[in-house]
């Protein structure tokens, strides 16, 4: 029985070997991955009240193409490299977006 179950996991592992040495491009679209997800751990969010954003910021909403979309929560995003941007989650009725805007109101996304 062991021995049986030690040819069968034996018989496994090379398998694997076989398809991840038939395979070599994956390994590169897991570097990418992790090179993605390095990226996103180097931002730093800080929740803010919507009060609190700079005016400039809240003023975005006032253009015409952002009438009736209100402000639910807002963060501060501060990337490793010193840049900043403000991220809001805006709602209109039952709707919901994301916006990204710099710290003059200008809309980013």
């Amino acid at each position: 029985m062991f021995f049986e179950m030690g040819l069968l996991l034996i018989s496994i592992l090379y398998g694997f070997g076989v398809i991840s040495s038939t395979f070599p491009g994956e390994g590169i679209k897991k570097a990418d991955i992790v090179k993605e997800a390095t990226v996103i751990e180097l931002e730093k969010r800080v929740q803010m009240r919507p009060e609190d954003l700079p005016e400039k910021v809240r003023n975005a909403l006032n253009d015409k193409s952002y009438a009736g979309w209100t402000i639910s929560d807002a963060y501060l995003v501060v990337a490793d490299d010193g840049g900043s941007y403000y991220e809001l989650v805006v709602r209109k009725a039952d709707e919901q977006s994301r916006m990204k805007i710099n710290k003059d109101g200008q809309v980013l996304n």
